[in-house]
């Protein structure tokens, strides 16, 4: 298949995931209006409505498999035709999952985010760049709340990294960016730095002193600030040699938005400024040393 084949082939699918929306908005909408008649004219329309409303998902269960089907055909397609080839030309060692991502317990270890009682997590990327081996998944993290007032809180919505950095050796240092919500509870002690302007962006904290100093130099500092300048809501733990990273972007990486047609340059582009952000990373902060 060639690739304006793919991209219409893409279209078509795309379009029959955007009518779904229409087959449970309908029955909705006649159901508040039934609802709404009911409690000016007769109170037995209610009944009407709440069999109406049975009726109605019994009959769309099937048709909601075969979107379910359908949305899973379109990611497969578009993450071969998009994400797959990118990642391979820019990337080393590329291990790509699309429907597979960080377990819990690894974002437990990061303590980065609090966790609530619902995670989600997508498109585990193992890779090497120029040397340096690196992971990136991206999570979601919500708290909900059930009954009468039900309410669900996100934690964290966005990406998450961890690189290899062999280059320092740590037993635990937190950096947190003050407009980080939900950070992580720690046993770490809270670290004061010399840069009053740092701290005044993040929140610092370490199992040692020493070990905050000696990872935090000036120019480290410099970094992380940059990196936080760039993308906002940022939060780093250096534990041991491994460096995590996490970013509340609010968005999903080498993801399509339904909204959108398929265009080919613009998808080209969104998954090379998603990698980059890993490039970014590894050249802001300076892993290679």
């Amino acid at each position: 298949m060639g690739i304006y084949d793919t991209i219409n082939k893409l279209e078509e699918l795309r379009k029959k995931i955007k009518s779904q929306v229409y087959i449970i908005i309908v029955p909705v909408a006649l159901w508040i209006i039934i609802g709404m008649l009911a409690s000016v004219f007769d109170p037995r329309l209610l009944t009407f409505a709440q069999l109406f409303m049975v009726f109605f998902f019994i009959v769309s269960i099937p048709y909601l498999n075969k979107m379910r089907n359908v949305k899973k055909e379109f990611q497969q397609l578009y993450k071969q035709t998009f994400v797959v080839q990118a990642l391979s030309q820019n990337f080393q060692n590329v291990n790509y999952m699309w429907e597979s991502g960080f377990t819990q317990d690894a974002v437990r270890m990061f303590n980065l985010v609090q966790l609530g009682n619902r995670f989600y997590t997508e498109d585990y990327l193992s890779a090497d760049y120029n040397g340096i081996h690196f992971e990136q998944a991206d999570v979601t993290v919500q708290y909900h709340t059930s009954g009468k007032n039900s309410h669900t809180t996100t934690y964290f919505k966005g990406r998450m990294f961890a690189f290899d950095f062999p280059y320092k050796n740590v037993a635990s240092v937190r950096c947190l960016s003050n407009t980080f919500m939900y950070k992580a509870s720690s046993k770490n002690k809270n670290i004061k730095l010399e840069s009053s302007m740092f701290n005044k962006i993040f929140k610092t904290d370490a199992f040692y002193d020493h070990d905050a100093f000696y990872f935090l130099t000036p120019q480290m500092m410099e970094r992380i600030e940059a990196l936080n300048a760039r993308y906002g809501n940022v939060a780093v733990h250096l534990l041991g040699n491994k460096l995590f990273v996490a970013i509340n972007m609010n968005s999903d990486a080498f993801d399509h938005n339904y909204n959108q047609k398929v265009e080919y340059l613009e998808e080209i582009n969104k998954i090379n400024n998603d990698m980059q952000v890993i490039v970014d990373i590894i050249n802001t902060l300076s892993l290679y040393a």
